[in-house]
Order: structure tokens, then sequence, then C-alpha cells
């Protein structure tokens, strides 16, 4: 799907910039003009009875010229990380407003408003079980959900405890466990979805990026899928 590319795009071309970053900020500061110095003043103090052999000195011009060449291509490459940095904070802004679904273990629970869980399993369950813990760390509600099919299965929480009060607001804390008919545990990722509101560029625009979604900071390598 075209959001999904978009994501994929965002994340190789992050990637690719962090790396040119790093490559970049390791780069030996001697440069072309430093190099010609250094020959420069070899040369004048070169013993004049033995002067430099004609072949070293053709052979360190060559070296001159390979520095050269690299230090031009670096300069490129530097202007062309900078467009790169640009394009990519232009098509990250451009996912504000969209729906995320992206890698966590918490809900944010809003008035009047169920909570979405979403439980990717990787084969067939008997039985689902949904925990909710407070800020506290304590279990406030706890539900049976029965069998589940292997991959992504949407649940929704009402915002209620065990005694069926409604609760405030806020993060909560979400565990999801499931077991095959056997009761043996089966093995699955939990996500929650919210719409992105913002996106903070940690260094640059080099940097990684991170999103603001649900009152909550979602890396971008943690956003699975986006809907408009």
């Amino acid at each position: 799907m075209a959001v999904q590319s978009t994501i994929s795009q965002i994340q190789s071309a992050g990637a690719t910039a962090q790396q040119q970053a790093s490559q970049k900020s390791t780069t030996s500061t001697l440069g072309k003009d430093d190099f010609l110095k250094l020959l420069t003043a070899q040369l004048q103090q070169q013993d004049p009875t033995q002067p430099m052999d004609n072949t070293a000195f053709v052979a360190q011009l060559a070296q001159f010229s390979t520095l050269e060449q690299m230090s031009n291509t670096n300069d490129t490459l530097t202007k062309m990380l900078a467009a790169q940095g640009s394009a990519l904070q232009t098509t990250a802004a451009s996912m504000i407003g969209k729906t995320a679904v992206f890698n966590t273990d918490q809900v944010v629970l809003e008035a009047d408003k169920p909570a979405a869980i979403t439980a990717n399993l990787s084969q067939n369950a008997g039985n689902v079980t949904i925990a909710i813990q407070n800020s506290s760390g304590e279990t406030v509600r706890t539900m049976q959900m029965g069998p589940a099919n292997a991959g992504a299965n949407h649940y929704s929480w009402d915002g209620h405890d065990d005694n069926g009060n409604t609760l405030a607001p806020g993060t909560y804390t979400v565990q999801v466990t499931a077991a095959d008919l056997s009761g043996n545990p089966i093995s699955l990722t939990q996500n929650g979805s919210a719409q992105i509101t913002g996106v903070t560029f940690d260094s640059g625009t080099t940097g990684s990026i991170s999103f603001l979604a649900g009152g909550s900071t979602v890396q971008l390598s943690d956003i699975s899928e986006l809907d408009e």
C-alpha cells in the first residue's frame, strides 16, 4: 500500500543519511591544501645534492590529485545529504494527521472513548487474555477474549475496571497473553494505534525521526502501518 511504501522510504532514507553523516564525521581533517603545504615544505627542505627522485615526486603529485578528487566528491555528497535531509523532513511531516499502528504495550484512555488494542499472534490461540495495569502497576481489569486466529487481532477496552467503575483518562499498560488449546503459551507482539500529531528530528536533518502520537513519542522504526 502507498502509506506502507512511505514508511519504508523514510526508514531507508534515514538509515542512509545517518550512515553518510557518520562517515563524514570520522573523515580525517587533513585536506588537499594541507597536503600541498606538506609537499611544498618537503621540496624546500630537501638536500640540493640529493634532490627528490622524479618517480617519487610524480607519485606524490598523483596522490595529491586523488586527494583533490576525493575532497570534491565529499563536498558533492555533503550537498546531496543536505538535500536528502530536507526531502526526508518533508516526507515525515506529511505523515501528520494519519493514524499510525506501532509496537507498544501501552494504551491511552480518553474520556468516553474505548482504547484500541492489537495483538499479532504467531499461531491460532485457544484463548487470549488481556490485563490492564495502571501507573502503579496494579491490575485494574482482566479480560478473557476467547479463541483467536494467527495474525492481527483487534480488541477494545471500554475504560472500566473489573468492578465496572469508569477509570480516569491516562496511559495504561497492557499485557496480552495467549495460549493454544493445550495451554502452551503463544508468542505475540502488541500494537497500539493513534493519530500522529507531531514529528521531531532528534539531530537535525540527518538525525533519527520520532513522532508524537496519542500523547506518546513513537520511533519511526516502531511504526508498522499508516491509515489515512
